[in-house]
């Protein structure tokens, strides 16, 4: 699994597709098919999810300093 399904597992614990789309900026549809694993193109928007989900649970943060 990949380090954005990951992110957005987690994410999807505490809100729905709709609700990253709006707070990210990324489209419904992208983060269907990246959580679905058919991962587009979009480094920028991968960015944008994987900080929502380090500012939304902290110790993911700290579980990437510790490899």
């Amino acid at each position: 699994m990949s380090q954005i399904q990951n992110d957005l597992k987690k994410l999807r614990t505490k809100m729905s597709q709709s609700e990253i789309s709006r707070i990210t900026g990324v489209s419904q549809p992208k983060l269907s098919r990246w959580e679905s694993g058919r991962i587009p193109d979009g480094a920028d928007d991968a960015l944008k999810i994987s900080a929502l989900a380090r500012s939304t649970f902290p110790e993911l943060t700290k579980e990437a300093a510790h490899g």
